[in-house]
């Protein structure tokens, strides 16, 4: 009886791929994936622009919450001041989660 092979390629030793970034021969990586140091890479730039994309858009919404709400009734401000915190906290998380998965998708594709 034959034993089941222990990779999932039909030959030993697995498969190897070039990385999609830098073309080093890797092992254990699909075909058009990145290798650890390039996926590393990609991820850590892709955060940093999301990070200041999300900080510069967020400041700039927060100066014109500031800005606008100056006109609200005073019985309001209180509430007023609550939502516009509020939203300028969800601004920043979907914008820093946007601008991240479009940097990361855009430099996957990228050569260093």
């Amino acid at each position: 009886m034959l034993r089941p092979p222990s990779s999932p390629a039909p030959w030993p030793g697995a498969s190897s791929h070039p990385c999609a970034r830098c073309g080093e021969l890797t092992a254990s990586i699909g075909l058009g994936e990145l290798c650890p140091k390039c996926s590393k890479d990609v991820t850590r730039k892709a955060s940093r622009t999301g990070r200041f994309a999300a900080v510069v858009t967020t400041l700039l919404l927060a100066g014109y919450l500031v800005v606008t709400l100056r006109s609200v009734a005073p019985a309001w401000q209180t509430t007023a001041r609550t939502v516009g915190a509020a939203a300028a906290v969800a601004w920043y998380l979907l914008s820093y989660r946007i601008v991240q998965r479009i940097a990361l998708e855009w430099l996957k594709t990228r050569r260093p």
